[in-house]
């Protein structure tokens, strides 16, 4: 028999202002209908109905949570909206939630396509996302170390892996705008950072941590709303689409080549007129009238 999910536990407390699921809770309208993507027992869906009047259809995977989701929220059933028919089963939804889910997804943009052809008019997307660029992930990394856990920003479940960048990014390229963010941040003392630089042979200066404060190194989870996009977005460059293939790092060498050759031959050329230059200068110097002169022949000359 299945077990119940590491996230079965989760639970909802609605006077925090630092929890991803009090600051989805913000987002949601009083008397929603609401799908809740990987709703694990429906911890947060029941909050909903009994908080906001919401009436709540969750969907996850894992068997066991789904049993105890259905006797918590409206409807709960194990299923992957991707499947053809979601539509014609589910119906319409004015809120589709996905409280940290997205990273779990082999093909998050195909399940963010699928949802948004379940939005109502108006509808609106509600979702919490870890951030991988939290300071802890980035000294790890420094240490060496890419430690999986059991939950949090290392879950070993996730399969994808998420900056702001990539957050807009796989939103506005499945059709999403986002409207507004409340990230959760989860802070990092100054001195515990510096120890461990310290301990790698590192020493932080101020430019260091105002590197880390521009950058977002304290959002621990990215949690926001997104509404369907009206025209074709500008989705921010990531990483992976700044790396170039080899038929365009070719083309760009070639570029190169033809640049340094032309400045090559302008260097010679200016090479010449400064060896000219400076021949004529030690004319000057030796004999200054018979230079002069010299030098108003040519160009009378040049004007005949």
């Amino acid at each position: 028999m299945a077990e119940l999910s590491p996230y079965s536990g989760h639970s909802f407390v609605p006077e925090s202002t630092n929890n991803s699921w009090s600051n989805m809770y913000g987002f949601i309208p009083d008397g929603s209908r609401v799908l809740d993507v990987g709703c694990s027992t429906g911890n947060f869906g029941e909050a909903l109905e009994r908080l906001k009047g919401c009436t709540v259809v969750g969907v996850d995977v894992n068997e066991q949570d789904i049993e105890q989701a259905k006797s918590r929220i409206s409807e709960a059933h194990v299923f992957d909206i991707t499947t053809p028919g979601a539509r014609e089963r589910f119906g319409m939804f004015d809120v589709v939630v996905f409280a940290d889910v997205i990273e779990h997804f082999p093909e998050p943009g195909a399940v963010l396509r699928a949802a948004r052809e379940l939005l109502a008019d108006e509808g609106v997307l509600v979702y919490s996302i870890p951030n991988m660029g939290h300071v802890s992930v980035r000294l790890d990394l420094l240490e060496g170390r890419f430690p999986y856990t059991a939950l949090g920003l290392l879950d070993r479940t996730h399969l994808h892996f998420y900056d702001r960048i990539e957050v807009h990014s796989v939103l506005e390229s499945a059709g999403f705008t986002i409207v507004a963010e409340h990230p959760t941040v989860a802070d990092y003392p100054e001195r515990w950072t510096t120890q461990r630089l310290n301990a790698i042979g590192l020493s932080p200066t101020p430019a260091f941590y105002d590197m880390l404060r521009v950058t977002e190194s304290r959002v621990f989870q990215y949690v926001g709303a997104a509404v369907p996009s009206t025209e074709a977005q500008t989705v921010p460059p990531t990483e992976e689409s700044l790396v170039l293939p080899p038929d365009e790092i070719l083309a760009r060498a070639n570029g190169l080549l033809d640049d340094i050759e032309r400045l090559e031959g302008e260097n010679q050329r200016l090479a010449l007129e400064l060896d000219d230059l400076r021949n004529w200068a030690i004319r000057l110097k030796r004999r200054p009238v018979s230079a002069l002169a010299a030098a108003l022949r040519r160009r009378l000359s040049r004007r005949e």
